[in-house]
C-alpha cells in the first residue's frame, strides 16, 4: 500500500528529456501509478525527496550535479521509506553491485518493456526485489565467477561513478576542489562529497592514498 493509501507516488529522474517524457507518458496511464513529480538531477530528487513523501523513485545513474549513486544513498540515509528502482542503460556487474550495496530495490535497463516496468513497480511495491532479466544474468555469471577461485580477479573492484572518475583524474593533476568544482561547474560540497565516497570505497586516509590506489589499478589517464 503507498502512503497515500491509493495510488503509487512516482517520482521520476532522468536528465534527458525525451526519455523522461516517455517514461511520464508510459506511465501515467496505469491506474494505481500518480505521476507526483519529475527530476533532471540529482540535486533536484534530493530537493524534491527532502520537502516530500514518495512511495518510489525511479533513478536514472549518469545525471549532472548530482549523479544517481550519490542520490541513491541520500535517499536510503535520509529517507528510507523510498524505494529506490534504478533505471539505466549500464548493465555492467560492478554497477549492479555497487547499487545492491547501497540498498536500491530494483535494477532495470531502459531496453525493458512497458509491461516488465510496470510489473517490476508494484513488485517492489509489495515488498519484494525486482531485477530486469537481463541484469539477472548479469548478476548470475558475476556470482558463478566469484565462486571459481580460478576466475576471481585478485583484490575487491572498486567501481567509481562518470562524475568520480572525472575528479579523479583532475585530483592526479594537481587541482583544487575549488578548482575542480569551477571546471566542471558543480558546488564544492558536490566535489567534496564525490571525494569522500571516493575515499570510502577505496579504504583510503587522504587524497595521497586514494591516487596511489587509482594509480596501482591504472585509473589515472596519462
Amino acid at each position: 500500500m503507498s502512503i497515500t493509501g491509493n495510488k503509487i507516488r512516482l517520482l521520476i529522474a532522468d536528465d534527458h528529456l525525451v526519455l523522461l517524457d516517455g517514461l511520464v507518458s508510459l506511465l501515467k496511464g496505469e491506474e494505481n501509478f500518480e505521476i507526483a513529480a519529475t527530476a533532471n538531477d540529482g540535486e533536484q530528487v534530493i530537493e524534491l525527496a527532502g520537502k516530500n513523501d514518495y512511495d518510489i523513485c525511479l533513478l536514472d545513474i549518469n545525471m549532472p550535479k548530482v549523479d544517481g549513486m550519490e542520490a541513491a544513498r541520500w535517499l536510503r540515509s535520509n529517507k528510507p521509506q523510498i524505494k529506490v528502482i534504478i533505471l539505466t542503460m549500464h548493465n555492467e556487474e560492478e554497477i549492479i553491485a555497487e547499487m545492491l550495496h547501497i540498498g536500491v530495490k530494483g535494477y532495470v535497463l531502459k531496453t525493458c518493456t512497458r509491461h516488465e516496468l510496470v510489473s517490476g513497480i508494484n513488485r517492489v511495491m509489495n515488498g519484494k526485489f525486482f531485477f530486469s532479466e537481463e541484469a539477472q544474468v548479469t548478476i548470475m555469471n558475476d556470482y558463478i565467477n566469484k565462486s571459481d577461485p580460478g576466475k576471481q580477479p585478485p583484490g575487491e573492484v572498486v567501481v567509481f561513478t562518470e562524475r568520480e572518475n572525472e575528479i579523479l583524474q583532475l585530483l592526479a593533476k594537481g587541482f583544487t576542489n575549488d578548482k575542480i568544482a569551477d571546471r566542471l561547474r558543480i558546488s564544492f560540497r558536490t566535489v567534496e562529497t564525490h571525494r569522500k565516497n571516493m575515499m570510502q570505497k577505496t579504504k583510503s586516509h587522504n587524497v595521497a592514498g586514494l591516487l596511489e590506489h587509482a594509480y596501482k589499478k591504472g585509473l589515472i589517464k596519462s
